[in-house]
């Protein structure tokens, strides 16, 4: 990465925690010393500089070590608790820039497409463990994959975690344990009817 882009996006990740908001495109060139046109060299529009924002704080916050380490789990309990124990340790840092896309993306095409983005991304993981579940036996019938999944990929959202360890004040290692229980506990019970073979 070019000590320019990395100047941007170092700054981009500045202003949101400082600010609380999502820098736009002229306040983000004056903060580092630069033209817009020069900005728009490295992000043709504001949506890609999100996506490379989102990013660049997962890779200072080690998030790709981490998701191997879910994808390695032995079996799909402990992915799940790999998982949610990662949500717990790497979102702290990853708040400021995650709340200020979800505050903004009904309004800003932008802010939706990144968290539209992050969000496409969390659903192929839980879609990966569901799967797991599945063939191990720990998935009850009645459970679609897509449901199954849709239920783990709330789970491990942002909006959860922030609720249950900001605004309940659970300290972050029992939160993992609390995602833990709560996911293999309902997907483990039934629903109701056997969910559809189109489904399933």
């Amino acid at each position: 990465m070019s000590s320019t882009r990395t100047r941007i996006l170092d700054a981009a990740r500045e202003i949101t925690e400082k600010q609380g908001t999502l820098p736009t495109m002229s306040a983000l060139s004056r903060a580092v010393g630069i033209s817009r046109q020069a900005l728009y060299l490295h992000f043709p529009d504001r949506t890609q500089l999100l996506l490379a924002l989102v990013a660049h704080a997962g890779e200072q916050e080690q998030l790709e070590a981490g998701m191997a380490a879910v994808a390695q789990a032995p079996d799909a309990a402990t992915a799940i608790r790999a998982w949610a124990s990662l949500q717990a340790q790497r979102r702290p840092g990853l708040a400021p820039a995650a709340r200020a896309l979800a505050d903004t993306r009904h309004d800003d095409p932008s802010a939706s497409a990144a968290w539209t983005d992050r969000g496409a991304y969390r659903m192929r993981v839980a879609t990966s463990i569901i799967e797991r579940l599945r063939e191990e036996g720990r998935l009850d019938p009645t459970w679609s994959t897509s449901e199954a999944a849709a239920l783990l990929w709330e789970l491990n959202s942002f909006h959860v975690w922030d609720d249950l360890v900001n605004g309940a004040q659970i300290a972050p290692d029992r939160y993992a344990e609390i995602i833990t229980a709560a996911a293999l506990g309902a997907l483990g019970a039934p629903i109701g009817q056997p969910a559809s073979p189109k489904n399933a």
